[in-house]
């Protein structure tokens, strides 16, 4: 696949990205952008990491980001990030359900976390935060026509270390970015539905394979070929088209060369 002229391409002194061709100043030439990044983007995750790349390179004093995309109807929470430290404590915060950018995302409001060693909010964040290497953090919510879809989330090993300033462009580079990635989450959406489809399509295969096959050693007619495929399953206390998919093998190893 083609990579975008503005695609990351590397991380560089610090952890910072390395972008080829630096976003322009204006709101709507940053979006559009964006856009043609993801259209080249070999997939929704992997926008999303060169994203998170991207806004550690924009914030000065922003050693790692992370990006945490709300969940859809059929799809789970997306996370993605630009190294392993933003890796490692957006991980705790997704494991303990709780955080600053957890509760960016589901508030809509950006929160900052000036020294994580005395930050008292989230005791167990702060504890596990402070051993993964962490020494402060800023959460600036994804916000399109008032609902959040995420949370753009700066970490830093050193206290203190967001300026209001980094807090500024911050909020400036979620803005343009919010759209691009509401886009991307819908597209997520799509693809969980059509891994969903495919799943159940699968599954309604196999237990069809299945009753043909109970029907031909039983006798018995699809409707009673069925029951009997659901008590064993209710018995058993596993799934139907684990069961179904058990007998089809079975089959398969009586009758094979």
């Amino acid at each position: 696949m083609t990579r975008s002229r503005n695609a990351v391409t590397g991380v560089g002194r610090g952890g910072r990205a390395v972008v080829e061709g630096r976003l322009g100043p204006g709101a709507r030439d940053v979006a559009d952008q964006l856009q043609r990044l993801l259209i080249g983007a070999d997939g929704v995750e992997a926008f999303l990491t060169q994203v998170a790349r991207q806004a550690s390179g924009t914030v000065e004093n922003a050693l790692s980001c992370g990006l945490t995309v709300s969940a859809t109807r059929s799809s789970e929470l997306i996370g993605a990030t630009s190294d392993e430290l933003a890796t490692a404590l957006d991980a705790i915060q997704y494991d303990i359900d709780d955080g600053p950018c957890l509760t960016s995302m589901r508030t809509g409001t950006a929160v900052a976390v000036d020294d994580i060693a005395h930050d008292t909010r989230w005791p167990a964040y702060s504890r596990r935060g402070r051993q993964a290497g962490a020494g402060s953090s800023l959460s600036i919510p994804l916000t399109i026509e008032d609902t959040s879809v995420g949370a753009l989330n700066l970490y830093s090993r050193s206290p203190n270390a967001l300026t209001p300033d980094d807090r500024r462009r911050a909020t400036k580079f979620a803005d343009q970015a919010t759209g691009a990635i509401a886009l991307a989450r819908r597209l997520a959406e799509r693809e969980a539905r059509a891994r969903h489809l495919e799943i159940a399509l699968s599954s309604r295969s196999m237990i069809d394979q299945a009753i043909g096959i109970i029907m031909g050693q039983t006798g018995r007619d699809s409707g009673g070929a069925f029951e009997l495929l659901r008590t064993q399953s209710q018995h058993t206390n596993r799934k139907l088209r684990d069961v179904a998919a058990e007998i089809v093998a079975h089959t398969s190893r009586r009758t094979g060369p």
